[in-house]
């Protein structure tokens, strides 16, 4: 998180925050230059707390550790790219356990997930998003958008992409990778079917220096879809 002012979009976020907010998040920012790798017990404590807080501080926080993509010409798209540093996943898991989750569960899921740096990657299939006929050109490739997902709908096609972490052109190694698919809500006229897959891609954080990072997704027609994360902005 950059030092001492925030982004323009989180200042505008934070010009409608309560001061108390605005002071934890300067608080959170405040001498931050470089991801933290390992986290001291403070660390862990302030990510716990701003977890179970789960407000418009929260979401400030965790918004620039997320990418949203709108290029509808990747086929299938690639609708999200997130990183998340070891204080991110803390933050993170805080906030979506709220209830009855004590900070010494936050520190035990820490220390059991060693000190990584996550990348998930949401990937869309065409037939997920709403086709426009009122406009010929669409309507025209909707057959072949239709082939070309029914090809990739078993739910390992997410194993047809390839995914990398970049610091100086350099490739990080990964270190695990799994994924989950994402189905439809189903309805009484029509039952659930696959609509994409998250993967989550996982890296030591001792490989990852504290700075630029670029996280590519090569598509199975050889398209490549990226976005820049700077760790040295980031907690």
């Amino acid at each position: 998180m950059p030092r001492g002012l925030l982004t323009n979009r989180r200042v505008r976020t934070c010009q409608s925050l309560p001061l108390p907010t605005v002071i934890l998040l300067a608080l959170i920012a405040a001498d931050v230059s470089a991801y933290e790798a390992q986290l001291t017990p403070a660390a862990l404590h302030d990510a716990y707390v701003l977890g179970q807080r789960n407000d418009q501080a929260t979401a400030a926080f965790l918004s620039p550790y997320v990418r949203q993509l709108t290029d509808r010409a990747a086929d299938p798209h690639i609708g999200e790219i997130e990183i998340l540093t070891p204080f991110a996943q803390v933050v993170d898991q805080s906030r979506t356990l709220t209830s009855g989750y004590s900070e010494q569960q936050a520190a035990q899921d820490y220390h059991q997930r060693e000190n990584t740096i996550v990348v998930r990657v949401l990937i869309m299939l065409p037939a997920a998003y709403p086709k426009d006929q009122s406009n010929p050109a669409t309507a025209a490739s909707s057959s072949s958008s239709a082939d070309q997902n029914s090809a990739l709908r078993p739910e390992n096609f997410w194993q047809n992409f390839r995914f990398t972490l970049k610091q100086h052109g350099k490739v990080i190694p990964t270190r695990s990778i799994h994924n989950k698919p994402v189905h439809s809500t189903p309805t009484p006229d029509a039952p659930a079917v696959l609509d994409g897959a998250t993967v989550w891609l996982e890296y030591d954080a001792k490989d990852v220096a504290s700075e630029e990072t670029t996280i590519e997704v090569i598509t199975p027609e050889s398209k490549t879809i990226s976005a820049v994360f700077d760790l040295k902005k980031l907690r």
